[in-house]
């Protein structure tokens, strides 16, 4: 068996689909690029499909190779590759599609603890990410948002964005202090887990709040940029702080 995934999700070990983004007027693929370099320089990131012969190729390689293929791909950001996968899968046996409902910084650790894949839907339901300081217009015209959630959104307020097995939940607070302490409250400090932290291009805060949850909880904290797909769907200057079960 083969697992293989897509450039979302950051991780070396794993086969990847590819994704493309257009940096300095030129197609460039996503893993490949430097993440503090691309950020500062680019405030918009539109993420373009591989085109179908490049997931084709990939995968009846595989396939011919290992016989049967897992791909896995996040639930957020949004899928970008699911009905291309799911077409080549129809003409091509031996291909089996599995949506972790995660995003795609749970889905790498996940991915990296090379645990089962029967372990996915339980890992998943023990991980949740919180989207800090969005645009929520920005998560409106990606989906993220539901159009009946945003309906009781308060657009002026800092918003809390959770995600948690495919659910969201928008909660708003009048500061920021507000927000972050709204998200430290749910945490709970009696489960054995670790925080993953990802900002594209508010370095400043993301370190404060690395601060700020190894204080609190003491557990293991991973601080880093944002993959660029994830910007695409969350928007710039947003920060991410994901809670998943120790690996």
């Amino acid at each position: 068996m083969k697992i293989i995934t897509d450039d979302s999700v950051d991780i070396d070990e794993v086969e990847k689909l590819p994704l493309y983004v257009e940096w300095k007027r030129r197609r460039i693929r996503v893993s490949s690029i430097k993440r503090e370099s691309y950020f500062l320089s680019n405030k918009r990131t539109y993420v373009e499909l591989p085109y179908y012969e490049e997931v084709r190729d990939v995968l009846t390689k595989a396939v011919a190779e290992y016989g049967t293929v897992d791909v896995v791909l996040p639930l957020w950001p949004t899928i970008f590759l699911k009905r291309t996968v799911m077409f080549v899968s129809s003409i091509v046996e031996g291909i089996k599609l599995r949506e972790a409902k995660m995003d795609s910084v749970s889905l790498s650790f996940f991915l990296k603890s090379e645990r089962s894949l029967e372990e996915l839907h339980e890992f998943a339901q023990n991980s949740k990410t919180y989207l800090l300081f969005p645009d929520v217009s920005v998560l409106k015209k990606n989906d993220v948002i539901p159009e009946e959630r945003f309906k009781n959104v308060i657009t002026k307020s800092v918003n809390l964005v959770k995600f948690n097995y495919g659910v969201v939940q928008v909660k708003s607070s009048w500061s920021v202090k507000g927000a972050i302490s709204e998200m430290v409250k749910e945490i709970n400090p009696k489960k054995h887990f670790m925080i993953v932290v990802r900002h594209s291009g508010r370095s400043r805060l993301a370190n404060i709040l690395t601060t700020m949850l190894v204080s609190n909880f003491g557990h293991r904290v991973s601080l880093g940029w944002m993959n660029p797909v994830a910007a695409s769907q969350y928007g710039h200057n947003t920060v991410t702080v994901s809670v998943i079960p120790e690996v």
